[in-house]
Protein backbone atom coordinates (compact mmCIF):
# COMPACT_ATOMS: atom_id res chain seq x y z
CA UNK A 1 0.00 0.00 0.00
CA UNK A 2 2.57 2.55 0.98
CA UNK A 3 4.15 1.78 -2.16
CA UNK A 4 1.38 2.67 -4.07
CA UNK A 5 0.85 5.61 -2.60
CA UNK A 6 4.36 6.80 -3.10
CA UNK A 7 4.32 5.79 -6.76
CA UNK A 8 1.20 7.65 -7.10
CA UNK A 9 2.86 10.94 -5.15
CA UNK A 10 5.97 10.60 -7.15
CA UNK A 11 4.20 10.57 -10.76
CA UNK A 12 1.81 13.46 -9.69
CA UNK A 13 4.65 15.81 -8.48
CA UNK A 14 6.51 15.53 -12.07
CA UNK A 15 3.19 16.32 -13.90
CA UNK A 16 2.67 12.39 -15.19
CA UNK A 17 -1.32 12.68 -13.26
CA UNK A 18 -3.08 15.32 -11.60
CA UNK A 19 -4.29 14.97 -8.07
CA UNK A 20 -7.86 13.80 -9.66
CA UNK A 21 -5.84 10.90 -11.77
CA UNK A 22 -6.68 12.51 -14.07
CA UNK A 23 -3.95 13.22 -17.35
CA UNK A 24 -3.61 17.07 -17.50
CA UNK A 25 -4.12 18.40 -20.78
CA UNK A 26 -4.82 17.20 -23.91
CA UNK A 27 -8.72 17.76 -24.05
CA UNK A 28 -9.20 17.30 -27.42
CA UNK A 29 -8.42 13.73 -27.85
CA UNK A 30 -11.79 12.71 -26.02
CA UNK A 31 -13.60 16.15 -27.08
CA UNK A 32 -15.08 17.17 -30.44
CA UNK A 33 -16.83 20.03 -31.93
CA UNK A 34 -14.17 22.33 -30.42
CA UNK A 35 -14.89 25.80 -30.52
CA UNK A 36 -14.44 29.30 -29.30
CA UNK A 37 -17.56 30.84 -28.40
CA UNK A 38 -17.91 34.98 -27.66
CA UNK A 39 -14.14 35.04 -28.03
CA UNK A 40 -13.46 34.08 -24.22
CA UNK A 41 -15.15 30.31 -23.90
CA UNK A 42 -13.98 26.86 -25.01
CA UNK A 43 -16.90 24.86 -26.32
CA UNK A 44 -16.20 21.46 -26.53
CA UNK A 45 -18.41 18.42 -26.84
CA UNK A 46 -16.59 15.58 -24.29
CA UNK A 47 -16.71 12.16 -23.84
CA UNK A 48 -17.36 10.13 -20.45
CA UNK A 49 -17.42 6.60 -19.11
CA UNK A 50 -21.13 5.65 -17.76
CA UNK A 51 -21.60 2.87 -15.43
CA UNK A 52 -23.40 0.29 -17.63
CA UNK A 53 -23.86 -3.71 -16.40
CA UNK A 54 -24.27 -4.95 -20.05
CA UNK A 55 -21.16 -3.01 -21.47
CA UNK A 56 -17.96 -2.09 -19.99
CA UNK A 57 -17.03 0.30 -22.85
CA UNK A 58 -19.88 2.62 -22.65
CA UNK A 59 -19.26 6.48 -23.12
CA UNK A 60 -21.90 9.28 -23.46
CA UNK A 61 -20.86 12.43 -24.64
CA UNK A 62 -20.94 16.30 -22.65
CA UNK A 63 -21.63 19.53 -23.89
CA UNK A 64 -19.18 22.11 -22.08
CA UNK A 65 -18.49 25.58 -22.14
CA UNK A 66 -15.25 26.53 -20.27
CA UNK A 67 -14.57 30.21 -19.19
CA UNK A 68 -11.04 30.17 -20.72
CA UNK A 69 -10.82 33.63 -17.98
CA UNK A 70 -10.33 31.14 -14.90
CA UNK A 71 -7.45 28.72 -16.95
CA UNK A 72 -5.19 31.85 -18.74
CA UNK A 73 -3.63 34.78 -17.72
CA UNK A 74 -1.77 37.55 -19.00
CA UNK A 75 2.52 38.40 -18.38
CA UNK A 76 2.21 42.02 -17.54
CA UNK A 77 5.48 42.86 -18.77
CA UNK A 78 5.66 40.42 -21.91
CA UNK A 79 2.20 40.78 -22.89
CA UNK A 80 2.15 37.32 -23.31
CA UNK A 81 -0.63 35.01 -22.19
CA UNK A 82 -0.05 31.83 -19.63
CA UNK A 83 -1.87 29.43 -17.55
CA UNK A 84 -2.76 30.89 -14.30
CA UNK A 85 -5.84 30.15 -12.41
CA UNK A 86 -8.44 33.16 -12.46
CA UNK A 87 -6.10 34.99 -14.49
CA UNK A 88 -8.73 36.77 -16.39
CA UNK A 89 -6.73 37.35 -19.61
CA UNK A 90 -10.08 39.48 -21.33
CA UNK A 91 -9.21 42.41 -19.38
CA UNK A 92 -6.01 42.43 -21.57
CA UNK A 93 -6.72 40.73 -24.67
CA UNK A 94 -9.23 40.91 -27.65
CA UNK A 95 -9.67 39.58 -31.44
CA UNK A 96 -9.26 35.37 -30.05
CA UNK A 97 -9.01 33.13 -32.80
CA UNK A 98 -8.48 29.46 -32.00
CA UNK A 99 -6.82 27.12 -34.84
CA UNK A 100 -8.22 24.02 -34.46
CA UNK A 101 -6.27 20.89 -34.15
CA UNK A 102 -3.18 20.48 -36.65
CA UNK A 103 0.29 19.38 -35.25
CA UNK A 104 0.87 22.39 -32.78
CA UNK A 105 -2.71 21.61 -31.18
CA UNK A 106 -5.57 23.89 -30.84
CA UNK A 107 -3.59 27.10 -30.30
CA UNK A 108 -5.88 30.09 -28.99
CA UNK A 109 -4.38 33.15 -30.27
CA UNK A 110 -4.80 37.18 -28.93
CA UNK A 111 -4.06 40.40 -29.56
CA UNK A 112 -2.58 41.45 -26.02
CA UNK A 113 -1.88 44.86 -24.15
CA UNK A 114 1.00 44.12 -21.79
CA UNK A 115 0.50 46.74 -18.62
CA UNK A 116 4.05 47.56 -17.74
CA UNK A 117 6.66 48.46 -20.69
CA UNK A 118 4.17 50.70 -23.50
CA UNK A 119 5.26 47.84 -25.56
CA UNK A 120 1.57 48.27 -27.74
CA UNK A 121 -0.21 45.44 -28.76
CA UNK A 122 1.54 41.88 -28.83
CA UNK A 123 0.12 39.36 -30.43
CA UNK A 124 0.12 35.55 -28.32
CA UNK A 125 -0.69 32.30 -28.91
CA UNK A 126 -0.92 29.29 -26.22
CA UNK A 127 -1.57 25.39 -27.08
CA UNK A 128 -4.87 24.48 -25.07
CA UNK A 129 -4.23 21.53 -25.08
CA UNK A 130 -1.25 22.05 -22.50
CA UNK A 131 -3.17 23.24 -20.09
CA UNK A 132 -7.26 21.83 -20.37
CA UNK A 133 -8.27 18.06 -19.34
CA UNK A 134 -11.52 16.48 -20.24
CA UNK A 135 -12.17 14.89 -16.54
CA UNK A 136 -14.94 12.47 -17.09
CA UNK A 137 -16.80 14.58 -19.74
CA UNK A 138 -16.01 17.93 -18.06
CA UNK A 139 -13.54 20.46 -18.99
CA UNK A 140 -11.39 21.45 -16.43
CA UNK A 141 -8.03 24.12 -16.17
CA UNK A 142 -5.30 22.02 -14.97
CA UNK A 143 -5.29 24.40 -12.20
CA UNK A 144 -8.85 22.89 -10.79
CA UNK A 145 -11.40 25.60 -12.33
CA UNK A 146 -14.56 23.08 -14.17
CA UNK A 147 -16.74 24.15 -16.98
CA UNK A 148 -20.59 23.92 -16.80
CA UNK A 149 -22.04 20.97 -17.87
CA UNK A 150 -24.94 22.59 -19.51
CA UNK A 151 -23.16 24.49 -22.01
CA UNK A 152 -23.90 27.92 -20.74
CA UNK A 153 -20.52 28.78 -18.72
CA UNK A 154 -19.66 29.16 -15.28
Amino acid sequence: MNILLLLFTTLASFGGISASGVAPGNFSLSCTSINLRHGFFLGATCCRPVEDSDTDSAESESDNQLDLTMCIGLDQVAGRMQWEVYGKFSNYCANCTLMVGGHEGHVLTCFCRPLVGGKGVVRSSLNLDEGITNDMGTLKCDGGMASSGDGHGL
